[in-house]
């Protein structure tokens, strides 16, 4: 009797993923949409939802203490469905590097993470982050994205950050844009995202020119890539590598004594 039960239940559950893996790559390609234009606004900090604002305040000390100044904060809007973005911006003169702690609002969660940005052109950039969610498509090749999750201070992930840089870019000149042009370049660094997706065939343009949709090739990797247990999977394995890869750095999380 237990057999039949055990192979009632797995045949079960075999029929559930079994729908998962048709039915979610057609549902997240007809919900799906990433806007082509975005309008990065400038607010005052007391617009800013409360539970944004506190991730915020808490972790900018540690990014200005490295000599980073704050441009301001950002309301991004909806980028994706169902989602508000907020941004809380810095750059740096000396070094010519952004800094910024971003949050992402859904209705039931909130994420958010710092970062920091060397930006050398279009074809060479190096961003450092804290983002615990595994990307579910693709970077450029020139746009290094390193994840570290397990970094909870800005002066670890500073320090991890100019290495990366030193190791991908060497040299080359970061690039900043003039005082009062922070936003346009913000601007124009998002919006970059929809069309290095559609180069590589995971987004194509809709035909009114506002918005990015999947397309199969997207939706089935994105779809698929988030159904548990491969997205613990992924996450378990994306938290490995970078642990791996701040060994290699020599890189260790700093205790304040």
């Amino acid at each position: 009797m237990t057999g039949l039960l055990d192979h009632g239940i797995l045949s079960l559950l075999l029929k559930i993923y079994g729908v998962l893996f048709v039915l979610g790559p057609i549902v997240l390609r007809g919900t799906f949409r990433y806007k082509a234009t975005v309008n990065p606004q400038s607010v005052p900090v007391e617009t800013l939802p409360q539970d944004v604002r506190e991730f915020m305040t808490k972790r900018l000390p540690g990014i200005t203490a490295l000599g980073f100044e704050p441009v301001g904060y950002v309301n991004l809007g909806s980028i994706a469905p169902n989602t508000q973005s907020y941004m809380a911006l810095l750059s740096n003169s000396k070094t010519a590097e952004w800094a910024d702690v971003s949050v992402v609002k859904a209705p039931t969660k909130m994420r958010g993470y710092i970062e920091f940005i060397t930006r050398c052109s279009d074809d060479s950039q190096v961003d450092t982050n804290t983002n615990s969610t595994a990307p579910v498509l693709f970077p450029s090749p020139s746009y290094h994205v390193f994840r570290f999750p397990q970094i909870k201070d800005a002066f670890t992930l500073y320090r991890a950050h100019r290495m990366l840089v030193q190791e991908k870019i060497g040299a080359s000149r970061p690039e900043l844009p003039p005082p009062g042009q922070e936003l346009s370049e913000l601007k124009r660094r998002l919006e970059r995202y929809g069309p290095r997706q559609q180069e590589r065939g995971y987004m194509y343009l809709e035909a009114d020119g506002q918005t990015y949709r999947l397309t199969w090739k997207g939706a089935i990797l994105g779809a698929w890539r988030s159904i548990w247990p491969i997205s613990v999977v992924r996450g378990w394995w994306m938290q490995n590598r970078s642990q791996v890869r701040l060994k290699s750095l020599g890189v260790a999380e700093y205790r304040p004594t």
